[in-house]
C-alpha cells in the first residue's frame, strides 16, 4: 500500500509538479481515502521526502542495471543515456524548482544523490572504459566526472535548455557527441558507432 502510494504521488508530481497536487488528489489516484494515506504518511512533507528517497533509488537501481546489462562501457552508456533521456521528458521541470523552493530536505536528498551515487555512476564508467581500452588513458576522472554531472543536471534546468528553442533529444545527442568523442581512444570511436545513431558519431 505504501508502495503504492509513493509511485502514484511520484507520477503525479512528475507530471504536474508539487506545489499543485493535493494529499485528496493522490488519495483519489490511488482509489482510497484521504485518511489512508495519512495512516501511511503525516503530512505532505514526508510524503515528498518519501517520495523524493523512492525516486532516486529508482534511478540508481536503472542506472546499475546499465552497467551490468553493458557489454562495455560504451554500451553501458547509451543505455544510461537513453534512460537519463527518457526520464527528462517525463519530469514536469517545475518538480526541481519547487523541491528547491519549499522542501529543502528532499532537495538535499537530490543533491546528496547527485554527489554521492551518480558521480560515483560515471567514474565506475570512466574507469571500466580506460580498463577496456576503449577510453583515454591520460583522462583525469575527477574532471571529467564534474563535467559529466553538470551536463546531465543540464538536462532537467528548463533555463539552460528552453523548450521552446531546443529539442531535447537533440540537446542530449550533442553532449553525447561532444563527451564521448573526447574520451574515446581509435578503437573506442569504432565501437561507438554500433550504438550512437549515425548523426551523433558524423
Amino acid at each position: 500500500m505504501r508502495e503504492r502510494i509513493l509511485e502514484t504521488a511520484l507520477r503525479l508530481c512528475r507530471t504536474f509538479g508539487i506545489k499543485s497536487i493535493t494529499m485528496q488528489d493522490i488519495a483519489r489516484e490511488c482509489g482510497m481515502s484521504k485518511k489512508t494515506v495519512y495512516e501511511h504518511f503525516a503530512d505532505k512533507t514526508e510524503l515528498i521526502n518519501e517520495v523524493v528517497a523512492f525516486m532516486t533509488n529508482t534511478y540508481c537501481q536503472q542506472l546499475t542495471s546499465c552497467s551490468a546489462a553493458g557489454g562495455n562501457a560504451i554500451e553501458e552508456l547509451a543505455l544510461s543515456i537513453k534512460y537519463t533521456e527518457h526520464l527528462a521528458k517525463s519530469t514536469n521541470p517545475v518538480l526541481l524548482f519547487e523541491l528547491e523552493k519549499y522542501h529543502p530536505t528532499a532537495w538535499k536528498k537530490i543533491l546528496e544523490f547527485r554527489e554521492q551515487h551518480v558521480t560515483g555512476i560515471i567514474r565506475a564508467n570512466l574507469e571500466r572504459g580506460i580498463r577496456e581500452g576503449l577510453y583515454r588513458s591520460t583522462l583525469h576522472t575527477d574532471i571529467l566526472v564534474h563535467m559529466r554531472l553538470l551536463q546531465l543536471n543540464a538536462l532537467f534546468n528548463p533555463l539552460l535548455y528552453p523548450a521552446a528553442e531546443f529539442d531535447l533529444h537533440e540537446v542530449v545527442e550533442q553532449m553525447t557527441a561532444h563527451y564521448i568523442h573526447g574520451i574515446a581512444t581509435a578503437e573506442g570511436q569504432r565501437v561507438v558507432e554500433q550504438y550512437f545513431p549515425e548523426k551523433v558519431t558524423a
